[in-house]
């Protein structure tokens, strides 16, 4: 066999294993492309509710029952919030999170809302909003885990620190007060 031949040859397989490549990359491709639009319209679906002030109109999400509560968070952080509302009201304290999950905050007056949306692996997605809140910039990471076909929050960063770690802390203090 010639030089020429080989590498006609070895041009040729090469070209079946890219079009093979490409061919079994192009359903995957629109699958990953509709996660971040899906992600961004279930933030959407939130923080518009959050637009303007706490004290007009914008009235943010209510989270009054656990099926809302679910609704929005994973199974695990829905669970740490719903348990700890309920050990609360038996010892009439306020629940460790006493703000807005979504906002950090109790009030708010927002403007400039801006959502973006990073895919970081097949189930997971980091939301970043930014918004003006009573003329100071704030930003809120997300990090989100996708079930089925939805969306939910798995933990929330605010400048303060982060949602999940509200509910560390207070173990961490609820195990420093127990007597061992």
């Amino acid at each position: 066999m010639s030089t020429n031949m080989i590498a006609r040859t070895t041009l040729s397989r090469r070209r079946i294993v890219a079009g093979l490549a490409v061919a079994l990359a192009l359903p995957v491709f629109p699958a990953l492309a509709g996660r971040e639009p899906a992600a961004k319209a279930f933030l959407s679906s939130i923080y518009q509710h959050y637009l303007g002030s706490s004290s007009g109109a914008a009235k943010g999400v209510a989270l009054t029952n656990a099926k809302s509560v679910r609704e929005y968070f994973t199974v695990g952080l829905a669970s740490l919030i719903l348990e700890d509302r309920a050990m609360a009201a038996k010892r009439s304290e306020p629940p460790v999170l006493d703000g807005d999950p979504f906002i950090g905050h109790q009030d708010w007056d927002i403007s400039d809302l801006s959502i973006e949306v990073k895919d970081t692996g097949a189930f997971k997605t980091i939301g970043t909003v930014t918004f003006m809140n009573a003329g100071k910039p704030e930003k809120i990471v997300l990090e989100l885990l996708r079930s089925g076909n939805e969306w939910r929050i798995a933990d929330v960063e605010w400048d303060s620190g982060t949602l999940r770690g509200l509910y560390r802390r207070k173990a961490a203090r609820d195990d420093a007060a127990v007597p061992h």
